[in-house]
Order: C-alpha cells, then structure tokens, then sequence
C-alpha cells in the first residue's frame, strides 16, 4: 500500500493522477530532517512544549545527531539547537519530558519498518511523538509539507503502524488510539485537540 494513495487527502503531488505542475514527495531521510529540524525550530519558537528542544535525547547525543542529518542554520538565523545551552539548563529542559512522548516514541520505534536506517528511524519516531504535543495538525508542527508528508513518513519507517489505520483518521487521532489500546485507555486523545478547528471532524458526536 502507497503513502501517496492511500492516506492523503486526495492524491498528493507529483504522482499519477496528481497535479502535474507540483513538486514531488521528498524522499524519506529529506523528510525525516526536515520533522527534526521543524520540531526544534517549533520548540525554541515556543509553538511546542520547552522539552521538545531535546527530543528526549542526551546533549552530546542531540548536538551528533543534529550535526549528522541537519545543516547549519544562516548566519542571519537563530540558533534553535540546545547545544547552545548551558549542561544545566539542558538537564532542565529535559526533566520536563512528559511520560507520553517516551510511551508514544516507543509505540512507533516498536513498529518500525524492517530494512530502514535504524537511527533515522528513532529520530523520526522522537519528532512525530514531540509534535503530537503541540496544538496544532501534526504536519503543521513537524515542519512538514502537509499530511500527504506525514503518511510519507510514517509509510516509510513505522510500515506496520501506517498499515493498521485502514480507517483513515487523522494522524494524531490515530496515534493516540494506538497508544491507548496499548495501555488499556480506549479512545485516549491527543492533549490540546479541543481547541482545534477541526475537533469536531476528528470526533464527531
């Protein structure tokens, strides 16, 4: 089953039957840079909660996987990366890390696609469970080009979670489902969906 037929809304850019004149999908390592990149630039933003500048991961561990996957940022840019921090404010930043942001990164890293990269595939896994904490679509927080992105994402490196929504519910809806029928809580919700425009789409009375 396609990311790109099967969980868009409508058929995504750049392939058969899409408009001819859009850019095509990017491939998944591009787009798994590009949630990392999008869910720190969010964080230090203030757009998602404080902790997502760590990713739930160790400093020196962040600052490697940063200088591995994502490029500088331009002179003229702010510097979101908490490298930039002192050891202590790190630590603190971190001590925030919400209980659901490991629970959900290890739902996903538990469905991982056999034969991807095993550390984009972890990277992936802590942006997409960061960005379902902030209050806005999922896309919109992971710096992503739309929900057709999301499903590209998830197709790529969590085959086996994208497979199982054969309903075809928003994303976050979705992941959090999944996530409650692992922990015995039927219909756990995403945190600050109430306040989405779209609540009412996402869970009709």
């Amino acid at each position: 089953m396609s990311a790109a037929t099967s969980h868009g809304e409508g058929l995504p850019a750049g392939v058969a039957g899409g408009p001819s004149a859009a850019p095509a999908l990017r491939d998944p390592a591009a787009l798994m840079a590009a949630a990392v990149a999008g869910v720190l630039r969010h964080a230090a933003q203030g757009e998602l909660p404080p902790f997502a500048r760590t990713l739930g991961l160790p400093q020196a561990e962040l600052a490697a996987m940063v200088a591995d996957c994502l490029p500088p940022p331009a002179e003229d840019e702010a510097h979101p990366w908490p490298g930039v921090v002192s050891a202590a404010k790190y630590r603190a930043i971190a001590d925030s890390t919400p209980v659901v942001f490991k629970d959900l990164s290890a739902l996903l890293l538990a469905n991982r696609s056999a034969a991807v990269d095993e550390r984009h595939a972890a990277w992936a896994a802590r942006a997409v469970a960061a960005a379902s904490l902030g209050g806005r679509h999922l896309w919109q927080d992971l710096g992503l080009n739309g929900r057709q992105e999301v499903s590209a994402l998830l197709s790529h490196y969590f085959g086996p979670l994208f497979q199982r929504n054969t309903r075809d519910l928003k994303w976050k809806r979705f992941l959090y489902l999944e996530l409650g029928a692992a922990q015995g809580i039927p219909e756990l919700r995403p945190p600050k969906c109430l306040n989405c425009d779209q609540y009412r789409a996402c869970f009709p009375l």
